[in-house]
């Protein structure tokens, strides 16, 4: 072997290793910035999912209000309604009655 190759030899080596330390550099550099731009995507899906379950339940509020005053109104429509039908079945058993005696 010449001292030529012995050089040569060396500097293969000195190049694989500055490619290596290059490598990990540029590995230290890219795991931050990919872990950073991964939580902010991250958290603007979270936001996100908060902004649809707020406008969700607030959805779900008023059509719950208007719901309950459906069922309100149901409610008293029927008392009504059960409370002349009673009125009316009394007035009747009362005129059966008078109609028997």
């Amino acid at each position: 072997m010449t001292y030529k190759s012995n050089n040569q030899g060396l500097l293969g080596a000195l190049f694989i290793g500055l490619g290596c330390g290059l490598a990990a550099v540029g590995v230290a550099l890219v795991v931050p910035a990919c872990a950073n731009w991964s939580l902010s995507l991250a958290d603007r899906a979270l936001r996100r999912g908060r902004e649809a379950v707020g406008s969700a339940a607030d959805t779900f509020a008023e059509v719950a209000g208007s719901a309950s005053q459906h069922f309100e109104t149901a409610a008293k429509a029927a008392r009504v309604s059960t409370a002349k039908a009673a009125g009316a079945v009394e007035s009747a058993a009362r005129q059966v009655r008078e109609y028997a005696s």
